[in-house]
């Protein structure tokens, strides 16, 4: 491990996030994104639940989530959050697109929070699942959260995985505002090829000076040298105990977001992954 030397510079501007959205069904998926929406709720303002169900002459009225549990899974998740002291709306909505109704709920502003897949399909879940849809249309922050009892620490780990490029300030202002409101420590991680520069380093030196402005606490910075990103990112999460992974995803949808570094980090991780859009290169 190392630790960058930096230079003071003005406080680093957060970035704002009106609201955290939670995609509640019932499940055990649910129950995953239950608990990550309540732990990131002093990120914002607002927290709401938001369970789907299709309409009775739609064409996924049998098979999709009724009324009458929709109401019940939305009643759990704002019993659990206000156990917790965190004061929740719940909204119960009309529609055969799960993904397209979760993805409207949340936009513009919001921090979108869905259930993920328990095991990974070589870097992937069941095809046409919620979640792989939620990946491929999501243009705001989306946290996929790992299912299963996986309480976070006291002080949650943080893994924030960034390139050199000047998007990266979006993955790390976004990271540094979670990491700031719920008291986690954050750890910067990138992931060279064969060059590790003059330029990344100074890149990664303002990173951390970023997140010092934002959280008050320096973070430790990492770098491997490896050819697999998502992979490493995933092992060095593993072995950190990491209890959240944030990565940045450029600006694709539709089938090119599944084969995007963020996916298969995704599907892989062994906790929750925050995926957070930015800015393709000019």
């Amino acid at each position: 491990m190392a630790t960058l030397a930096h230079d003071a510079a003005p406080p680093a501007p957060r970035l704002a996030l009106e609201r955290v959205v939670c995609g509640v069904d019932g499940s055990p998926r649910s129950a995953g994104a239950v608990r990550e929406a309540i732990a990131l709720a002093p990120a914002a303002p607002q927290l709401s639940f938001v369970a789907v169900c299709a309409a009775p002459d739609g064409p996924d009225a049998v098979a999709s989530l009724d009324e009458r549990r929709a109401l019940h899974a939305l009643e759990q998740a704002q019993a659990l959050a206000a156990a917790r002291g965190v004061h929740a709306t719940t909204r119960c909505v009309r529609a055969d697109d799960v993904a397209g109704a979760l993805l409207g709920e949340a936009a513009p502003g919001g921090l979108l929070v869905a259930g993920g897949h328990g095991t990974s399909r070589a870097g992937g879940g069941p095809p046409g699942s919620v979640a792989d849809a939620l990946l491929r249309h999501a243009t705001g922050p989306l946290l996929v959260a790992r299912p299963g009892p996986r309480p976070r620490a006291a002080r949650p780990r943080i893994l924030v995985a960034v390139d050199d490029g000047p998007a990266a300030a979006d993955v790390v202002r976004l990271a540094g505002t979670i990491a700031a409101a719920v008291q986690g420590y954050v750890h910067l991680l990138h992931v060279a090829g064969r060059e590790y520069g003059g330029t990344t380093r100074r890149r990664l030196a303002e990173l951390s000076t970023e997140l010092i402005a934002i959280t008050g606490a320096e973070p430790v910075v990492d770098v491997l040298h490896r050819a697999q990103v998502a992979a490493s990112i995933a092992q060095f999460a593993h072995r950190g105990r990491a209890d959240l992974v944030v990565v940045g995803r450029r600006s694709v949808t539709g089938r090119r977001a599944l084969g995007a570094v963020s996916e298969r980090v995704v599907h892989t991780a062994p906790c929750s992954v925050l995926v957070v859009p930015v800015p393709r290169p000019a």
